[in-house]
Formats: C-alpha cells, sequence, structure tokens
C-alpha cells in the first residue's frame, strides 16, 4: 500500500524583473511576471516502509517537492496524498521557533504531530539523550549554533516514531559523529517508517535507499536501482550534447573495431569535444570478463574521436559500488605515467591497472578523458558512466571494511613484574 502518492504535481513561482513590475501588476492588474515552474509535472508512489532517495543538481526541484509533500507550501497544480503523520526536517530553521527554548520547542513539534503531553513526556528522555546539547536545552534556539540546531531538530523528528520521515540536507550540518549516530537511526526506522531522504551526498544516500529519484529542471527523469541513478545523477552533473562525430567502424581498420563496444548513449556525459565512441576491456587477458580478485589485469582500450588537438589531455577511471560509492579511482595525470596528447581525427588510447584487495560484491567502472593541467580543474570531456561490470571475489580473505591494510610489523613483548607495577 503506498503511504505516498504524488500525480502530475506542478508548482509555479512568479518571477519579476523589478519591485516596480510587482506593484504595477498589484495595481494596474496586468501581468507583469514570468511563469517560472520548479515543478513541471511530478508523478511517482513510495509504499510503506520504503526509504527512498531524491537526488539532483541544484535547482532541480527536491526542496520545493519535500516542502509540499510536508505541507509547507502548496502546488499549483496536481494531487498528493499522504497516509500518515509526517515529521519533516527541512532547511536549518524550518518548524521551530527561534523564540522559545529548544525545551519549549520539543512539545511544541510533539504536539504538531498529535503527541499528548503525557506521550512527550515519555519520550523526552531519549530526545534529550540523542540531542545531546546538555543545558543549552533550556536556551532560545536563535542562540544555537548551526550543530547544535540539528541535533536537536533530528532528535525531535525521529524519536517520535514518525509514519512518515522527510529529510532535506539537514545531516550536512551536524559534525560526523552525530551523522553516524542519525544513520543509525534511520537504519531503524527504515521498514518501519517511510522514509524520503533529500542529499548531495551520495554516499549517505546509497547507504540506506533500495530506490533513488533523479530530479532535473523540476522534472524526475530516473526512478530506480541507486547504480544507475547515480549515473543519470553525473550525467546531469557534467552535462551531455552530440558532438557530431558519428562512429567509424573503418577508423583503424576492422582488427580494432571488431571487439570493440559501442556504450549506450544514456551512458555519455561531458563537453563532448571529444567522444569515446567504443570501448574494448579484458580481465586477466579474458575479454569483457567479469571475475576480478587481487592482482587481476584490468586492460582498457578506447577508440576516442575528436574534433580538436589537445595538448593537456587527462585519462582516467572510477570504480564505484552497487550503491554509487566511490571505491577508488586513478587518472594518468596523478599516476606519473607518460602524458600523451590528443590529435584531432580518431585516437587509440590504451591503460592498464591492477585490481586491489577489495571487498567482494558488485563493482562498475566508469571512464572518462578530460582535459587540463589540474584534475580538479580539467574540463570533462567525456564520461562512460559504469560501464564496465565487475564481480570482485576477495580470495577466501576476511575483509573487514571496503579493502584490507596489513600490518607492517607484529610482536609481543612479555613484561616482569617490576615493569608491570
Amino acid at each position: 500500500m503506498s503511504a505516498i502518492c504524488v500525480s502530475n504535481l506542478k508548482k509555479m513561482y512568479p518571477l519579476y524583473h523589478s519591485r516596480a513590475d510587482k506593484l504595477k501588476e498589484a495595481f494596474l492588474g496586468r501581468k507583469r511576471h514570468e511563469d517560472f515552474y520548479a515543478l513541471k509535472g511530478v508523478s511517482f508512489s513510495v509504499d510503506r516502509g520504503e526509504c527512498v532517495g531524491i537526488i539532483g543538481l541544484n535547482g532541480s526541484g527536491k526542496s520545493t517537492l519535500l516542502k509540499i509533500l510536508a505541507g509547507v507550501i502548496r502546488q499549483t497544480e496536481g494531487e498528493i496524498q499522504v497516509e500518515g503523520s509526517v515529521s519533516a526536517l527541512l532547511e536549518l530553521g524550518a518548524g521551530f521557533h527561534p523564540e522559545y527554548s529548544g525545551m519549549e520547542n520539543i512539545y511544541l513539534h510533539a504536539m504538531l504531530m498529535g503527541c499528548s503531553k503525557k506521550e512527550t513526556d515519555k519520550k523526552l528522555g531519549r530526545i534529550l539523550e540523542f540531542a545531546d546539547i546538555g543545558d543549552f536545552i533550556y536556551q532560545p534556539v536563535k542562540s544555537y549554533s548551526s550543530g547544535m540546531f540539528v541535533r536537536l531538530a533530528f532528535a525531535a523528528a525521529v524519536t517520535i516514531d514518525p509514519e512518515i520521515l522527510v529529510i532535506d540536507e539537514a545531516l550536512s550540518v551536524g559534525d560526523v559523529f552525530f551523522q553516524q549516530k542519525c544513520y543509525q537511526k534511520i537504519r531503524e526506522l527504515a521498514g518501519k517508517s517511510t522514509v524520503l531522504i533529500v542529499s548531495h551526498d551520495l554516499h549517505a544516500v546509497t547507504k540506506f535507499c533500495s530506490r533513488i529519484l533523479v530530479m532535473d529542471h523540476g522534472l524526475v527523469i530516473y526512478d530506480g536501482e541507486p547504480a544507475k541513478a547515480v549515473a543519470q545523477y553525473y550525467k546531469c552533473k557534467h552535462g551531455s550534447r552530440s558532438s557530431g562525430i558519428q562512429a567509424s567502424d573503418t577508423a583503424f581498420g576492422s582488427r580494432f573495431t571488431e571487439s570493440f563496444r559501442f556504450p549506450k548513449e544514456d551512458c555519455r556525459s561531458g563537453k563532448m569535444d571529444a567522444v569515446i565512441e567504443k570501448y574494448h576491456y579484458s580481465i586477466d587477458g579474458q575479454v569483457f570478463g567479469e571475475a576480478c580478485v587481487q592482482g587481476s589485469e584490468v586492460a582498457v582500450s578506447m577508440l576516442v574521436s575528436s574534433i580538436r588537438s589537445m595538448e593537456h589531455v587527462i585519462i582516467g577511471y572510477q570504480v564505484r559500488d552497487k550503491f554509487g560509492n566511490e571505491i577508488f579511482g586513478e587518472t594518468s595525470l596523478t599516476s606519473g605515467v607518460e602524458q600523451y596528447s590528443l590529435e584531432c581525427g580518431h585516437n587509440l588510447v590504451r591503460f592498464t591497472f591492477f585490481w586491489p584487495q577489495v571487498r567482494e560484491g558488485d563493482y562498475f567502472i566508469t571512464l572518462g578523458i578530460g582535459e587540463g593541467m589540474e584534475v580538479l580543474a580539467q574540463t570533462e570531456q567525456c564520461w562512460l558512466n559504469n560501464v564496465i561490470h565487475v564481480s570482485a571475489s576477495a580470495g577466501g580473505r576476511v575483509i573487514f571494511g571496503l579493502f584490507n591494510c596489513g600490518m607492517d610489523s607484529f610482536q609481543i613483548d612479555r613484561l616482569s613484574s617490576k615493569e608491570r607495577s
């Protein structure tokens, strides 16, 4: 059964070029504004107990959507159905009265959520313990730091056992230790409460959500599994346009092209002055293999077409797990290998790397070409997002985290009774 059902949701804001236009419209009755649609027809549903993430670039409509679901603002068109009480943790300050103390705001929030004073009294100890702000609980919240505020807001939102919990970027304010505490609480809520999380932190949103919505310019452009959602997000982030370059089967002769694969068009992103037309890879000599263990050689070849010469070309790869978390990666610029330029026309680009000892599971490799003299300031020309799938084995070894790091030394010294004292 659906806890949230959204149908053709639209939200329009009037944009005025000046205050004078707003006054003229009010007094003269003539339209002096442009219609800006933050949401352009959004439809989706969320089942009870489901944990769904929402990602997208700034201005894509994520926060507007959550505000409508939380009842903070009303939609212009469309329908929403929300079955259950909604506890919303929106932007810093939303829902709390700045002049009230933290304690007073706890009772105010609980009352708005339908909790009686007696019910709130029972949960107060858990809320105060989770917030952990000491005697500041008796001070007006306008005097709180951003970290203190988010501690109290999150504690009040989650310890009342909400039927629907909506979180919009709020966790990015707290320190790393409090974030871990919040993530643990979200894990506890998973399956019992319906959770919607909006975040730019892909590590966080893919950690809990089995399903992610990607928004772009007021529309939901993808709704599905995390790995593909992250690839779609990166496509929006880096931009995508056609370069007008068509793949040529005869560019290098059949020996280079017969075993190459054409990537799906929707996995490409970047400026596209240079385009990865085809790619080829092998693992320990097995063409298009998937099985990988520590020390496996991954060899990649890419047929690249460029509309101009590029002196400072950067080739790289990135490995993500099935949740979209970035595990490792490298570039030609940072690896210390010989640097090459990219010629106008067709180029064959090849590189190899050795698979490290990582936790067993499914991984996806993104291939990329950039231009520049610094990795963090490069122009991303063409990315093939998550085009290579690898099934990694730990080789029977126990890996306690993402990867292993062996001890450099080990020794035990016996202490005498005098040394022990």
